[in-house]
């Protein structure tokens, strides 16, 4: 049985993901998310512990940049647990 520390919110959101100590930033898409994280799916290949930037340019408020790692690696996307909690609670998603 999953366990999750905060409730997710399936959404579909464009984004950009930045790789830490790489130059090329890549788009992806938020699939869903929570105060302690988001789940993207990306074409990039990423591993666990790594760290990543999420850059998300919801409406209403200027572009954000997540800092994060990379806790889940699945065939579907990657989990990343937020830098900072209750991140997503200053955006608007509509």
């Amino acid at each position: 049985m999953e366990r999750r520390w905060h409730q997710r919110i399936e959404i579909d959101v464009p984004a950009t993901l930045a790789i830490n100590g790489k130059h090329r930033p890549g788009p992806c898409r938020i699939r869903n998310f929570s105060a302690g994280g988001l789940f993207l799916e990306t074409a990039v290949p990423l591993e666990r512990n790594q760290f990543v930037e999420v850059l998300i340019h919801p409406h209403g408020v200027s572009p954000r940049v997540i800092d994060g790692m990379v806790v889940h690696v699945g065939d579907s996307g990657v989990g990343i647990e937020a830098e900072t909690r209750f991140w997503s609670q200053a955006l608007n998603w509509a």
